[in-house]
């Protein structure tokens, strides 16, 4: 097969190249249409169901919505977990999918059921965007003039700007959030209810009867034909001041008899600030799954200019966020590295080779094996992201083709035009090329495979790790498929032009002859003291292994997005107006740092219930301006400055994280923070004792940072309790005193107004001067059956006021209270591990109450039980591999055997960089495995084709592993040189990169030498031509 595919490529040179001109343009198209990511979108397959039930209380809000939805959903296939909160006004039920599930079918099954879940009369649950934790691609603000009320702004928004933006393809959704939205509003008056003996009821049923359209159908007049309409919309506040509430002795009670009719604002539920500017209205574009942010993002901006051609003088759209900047960031770092690191690799080719033109050919294979797996991604659909480009080692990528040319070279260099003139032809050196590419394809061939199968574990890998992973072993065994067609392809053709022209033979190199002549002498010293040197490489790697719990663990580290996101919760009873107080305080904070070039806060929550948050919550985006003008050593010293400015203020709790990380740790584990403790039970106050008990533990322990329980008590209530007695004296009953106390105090939408395109809620509510005093409360005048009157609420109830539930959160089918924790100058493996240990000592939990720890060292976990199990079965077939080309058990073992002493650098390269043992790390030393497999099979080959040429074991070992020092240095040094760049770089982006990169530099460092010493030593133990024998070196035996 190998034989038939370099002869055709000899015989058909010119289609070979068209076809590499094809796979160049193929290429470039692929490019553009790749999705490119600077962080890969790690989330399960999820739905999000959403209820919005306006003044329910958390209690009441799981016990009517949460529960009956999370019963509907049981048998939902492929469902995993099912996580929910209920908060005062909303209930978000979140599902989550085994992988693989396609997300359309997840939501058709969720809408299936959801039919069959009987929820209270109004209450209409609604599925989430179809988005993802890294989709919030793009925020705006309306910019507006001075004079024009927030509520006609977001009227703006909301009508104009959000209907458009959607239509933009890859656009999930558009949320709102800041603003007033503009209602229509009645504002009752109880003393003249109680004047005019008019229950709140009737009001409502007033307004709903008194607006609407109708059709009559058709009426013929001769020949035509007329469509009858009758027209009863509300068309202006007269239309809704002069509806008729009933009549009194012939004289109609209006709606303006009993209260104001006025336009006004809807209870807001969230507030937006920009810098300075205190109150504005914010867009947030979220991107539909799997869609390339770049594309959509230009879409967007194309369509936003052309909104603002199209809106009142003045408002304009103004974008201040969007991922491009992140990804033009990390793209621009990975770009830089891999450039660096292509020049130093053709520098190592034109050093060694002595030869620029073949160094071209060889350097050549960089961006087409590059385009090659770029092509295969878009055809599968893997997207690009800065862990799966950053990780493309160019060494490893051209290797093959530098084997191959390395060996035609010192073939070419044996010709013998004295004795045998045909050498000096070009047939004669056709002919040496063909058979050294039929040669070396082989092995060629093999090492490529064990390259690929190395990364069989991180295929392997799930959930979290294997989205972020799996594109980075693709994209580097597409490159490597690549290479090797086009080294037994392009590489011979390429080759075959430049042999006519040029002499291509092998110069002379004093330098590497004296390097090999120098490595010559170390191995017949080193012979005489074989087992030392082995005891002292074994000691050495036992060390190496004993030392490395120092260098401390982590499941990733962490992306520097160039922003802060600082979270922050007050109690649950804060109002929003003070939330707001707090929230400018700690703005202005921020913005007098010159480090910071934007804030953004968020206090309270959208309007769209998406996001469960209270009016307790504030959320600050603080993007930041690049490192160079920062007057702080880096990040860490930046936000310990402001930590400590902000907890000047008494009482207030941070967060501090980054915005994609915070939305990634939330969406994984449902908690903002890298670590976090969750308690399960069905006692609220116990679940809050008991968290308040790790809380404590946890501040205790060096390294933790942001440790708080997410609240479940502190929301401060009003309790009217019904007093059924009483209620049958008067013939009432429960919903009809609901339904008065709901409308008065939360109010209700009664009906809608409709303005052109645009409607707005007419709703129903008591006078604000009326309903913010307990007494005003027992004065509710109660609507009796018959039209006989009113009475007073406390009539019928006793009022008190009390502490509830400000949040009920749910895992499963049992109630949970969440602690989460940040880390700050410590590893996650040892602050678990610690943590772990003084919680289960120092916190007793009730029966029926477990404990479970997650967040990303949950994820740590989970991977590396994986490759505790996956990494044996890799080694074993790369094993089964080695068995098939050596013919030998212990030839194979003595290669696998080689594979441990990349720890050795691999460990040392992390220490120096300062850097935690991570997932990124062991993906590391996965891929060194594949490596360093390959120079031992480079050396060990070598060895036998020698002893099959007839030379005494010694003389072989010798011989084929000074012969093979050059290709091993060079593939060694191009590999670990093709990465130094990325293993220096300290960009944004280059943190996830960095340890991968380190791993693979110190690694190669070691596996290199302890290749060129060890195994040359050890081979005559392991091999079967001289099994017990004895290495004796040439000048030991003659002296």
């Amino acid at each position: 097969m190998l034989e038939k595919l370099i002869t055709f490529s000899l015989q058909q040179r010119t289609f070979v190249i068209i076809a590499s001109l094809f796979l160049v343009i193929a290429g470039i198209i692929s490019v553009q249409n790749l999705p490119i990511e600077a962080f890969p979108d790690v989330e399960d397959v999820h739905v999000g169901i959403v209820t919005q039930v306006p003044g329910l209380a958390p209690e009441e809000v799981e016990r009517v919505v949460t529960l009956p939805i999370e019963h509907g959903m049981s048998g939902v296939p492929h469902l995993t977990q099912m996580r929910s909160v209920s908060i005062t006004g909303l209930s978000v039920v979140t599902l989550t999918f085994s992988e693989k599930t396609d997300d359309y079918f997840a939501r058709q099954q969720v809408l299936e059921k959801l039919q069959a879940v009987s929820l209270p009369t109004g209450y209409q649950p609604t599925l989430a965007p179809l988005t993802t934790a890294v989709g919030e691609i793009f925020r705006f603000l309306v910019d507006a003039p001075k004079d024009m009320p927030p509520r006609e702004i977001r009227a703006i928004q909301d009508w104009q700007i959000i209907p458009v933006l959607r239509t933009v393809p890859g656009v999930a959704d558009v949320t709102s959030f800041g603003g007033a939205v503009k209602e229509y509003q009645i504002k009752l008056d109880p003393y003249l209810l109680k004047k005019y003996g008019v229950s709140i009821d009737q009001v409502n049923q007033a307004l709903n009867n008194n607006s609407s359209n109708v059709g009559g159908g058709l009426m013929h007049r001769g020949d035509e034909s007329l469509v009858v309409r009758s027209l009863g919309l509300y068309r202006n506040l007269d239309d809704i001041s002069q509806t008729v509430i009933s009549a009194d002795k012939g004289r109609p009670i209006l709606v303006s008899d009993v209260g104001q009719v006025a336009i006004g604002d809807r209870p807001r539920s969230g507030i937006v600030a920009f810098n300075g500017r205190d109150d504005v209205i914010e867009g947030i574009v979220l991107m539909n799954k799997g869609q390339n942010p770049a594309k959509v993002i230009d879409a967007l901006r194309i369509k936003v200019d052309e909104i603002n051609t199209k809106l009142p003088p003045g408002v304009k759209i103004t974008p201040f966020y969007d991922r491009t900047s992140l990804i033009n960031h990390t793209v621009h770092t990975v770009t830089e590295n891999m450039i660096v690191g292509a020049i130093l690799v053709v520098a190592i080719l034109i050093i060694f080779l002595r030869n620029w033109r073949a160094a071209l050919i060889v350097a050549a294979i960089i961006p087409l094996s590059l385009l090659f797996a770029f092509i295969v991604m878009d055809m599968r659909g893997v997207s690009a992201n800065l862990i799966s480009l950053g990780a493309v080692d160019f060494g490893i990528i051209i290797d093959s083709a530098v084997v191959l040319v390395e060996a035609l070279m010192v073939k070419l260099a044996l010709a013998k035009v004295d004795e045998f003139p045909h050498h000096g032809t070009y047939s004669w050196r056709i002919t040496s090329l063909k058979n050294t590419a039929i040669e070396m394809g082989r092995p060629i061939l093999f090492s490529k495979v064990i390259i690929i199968l190395a990364f069989l574990p991180i295929f392997t890998f799930q959930r979290v790790e294997g989205k972020i992973f799996s594109p980075m072993a693709f994209t580097l065994s597409f490159a490597l498929l690549g290479s090797i067609i086009l080294t037994l392809t392009l590489v011979p053709s390429l080759m075959s032009y430049l042999m006519r022209r040029t002499d291509m033979a092998e110069k002379h190199s004093d330098w590497m002859h004296a390097i090999q002549e120098a490595y010559r002498k170390i191995l017949l010293k080193v012979a005489n003291m074989r087992f030392v040197v082995i005891a002292a490489s074994i000691g050495l790697l036992v060390s190496s292994i004993a030392l490395s719990p120092l260098l401390g663990s982590e499941f990733l580290p962490k992306l520097d997005e160039g922003n802060i996101w600082l979270t922050i919760s007050m109690p649950p009873s804060t109002s929003l107006e003070k939330t707001k107080e707090i929230e400018r305080s700690i703005r202005k904070i921020l913005t007098s740092y010159k480090e910071v070039n934007l804030v953004v806060s968020h206090v309270g929550r959208p309007d769209d219930g998406t996001d469960p948050k209270g009016p307790n919550n504030i959320e600050i985006l603080a993007d930041l301006k690049p490192k160079d003008t920062w007057k702080f050593s880096n990040k860490d010293a930046l936000i310990s400055d402001m930590s400590a400015k902000i907890h000047q203020i008494p009482g207030i709790p941070t967060n501090f994280s980054q915005v994609i990380q915070d939305s990634v740790e939330e969406a994984l584990s449902g908690v903002k923070g890298e670590i976090s403790v969750k308690i399960f039970g069905p006692d609220l106050n116990v679940l809050e004792n008991e968290a308040d008990q790790v809380v404590h533990v946890l501040n205790s322990i060096k390294g933790a940072t942001d440790v708080a329980a997410i609240r479940i008590s502190g929301n401060s209530e009003l309790d009217i309790t019904l007093d059924r007695g009483k209620l049958a004296r008067y013939g009432m009953s429960v919903n009809d005193v609901n339904a008065s106390v709901q409308t008065a105090l939360a109010g209700t939408a009664a009906s809608t107004f409709y303005d052109g395109d645009r409607r707005f809620d007419v709703s129903l509510r008591l006078n604000q001067e009326f309903r913010d005093g307990l007494d005003d409360i027992d004065e509710l005048p109660i609507a009796l059956p018959n039209k006989a009157g009113t009475i007073p609420l406390s009539e019928i109830s006793d009022i008190t006021i009390k502490q509830g539930a400000s949040r009920v959160a749910r895992e499963g089918v049992s109630r949970i209270v969440a602690i989460k924790a940040n880390l700050i100058n410590r590893d996650q493996g040892s602050f678990v591990k610690e943590a772990m240990a003084k919680v289960k000592d120092q916190v007793k939990l009730p029966p029926g109450y477990t404990m479970t720890w997650g967040g990303q060292f949950e994820n740590q976990q989970r991977s590396m039980k994986r490759l505790k199990v996956i990494v044996p079965l890799s080694l074993m077939l790369i094993f089964f591999v080695l068995f098939t080309a050596f013919r030998s058990v212990l030839n194979s073992l003595l290669v696998l055997l080689m594979i441990p002493f990349t720890l050795i650098g691999g460990f040392a390269g992390l220490g120096l960089a300062g850097l935690h043992l991570s997932i990124s790390a062991a993906v590391g030393f996965i891929a060194l495995a594949g490596i360093s497999v390959q120079n031992g099979v480079i050396m060990v080959e070598q060895i036998k084709h020698l002893i099959l040429e007839g030379f005494t074991v010694a003389d072989a070992i010798l011989e084929g592993a000074v012969v093979r020092l050059r290709p091993i240095l060079m593939t060694a040094l191009m590999a670990g040189l093709g990465l130094l760049p990325a293993a220096l770089s300290h960009g944004i982006g280059s943190e996830t990169q960095r340890p991968f990169a380190v791993v693979i530099v110190g690694g190669l460092v070691t596996a290199t030498f302890f290749t060129l010493l060890l195994l040359p030593l050890l081979f005559p133990l392991f091999s079967d031509e001289v099994k017990g024998r004895k290495w004796e070196p040439k000048e030991e035996q003659e002296q």
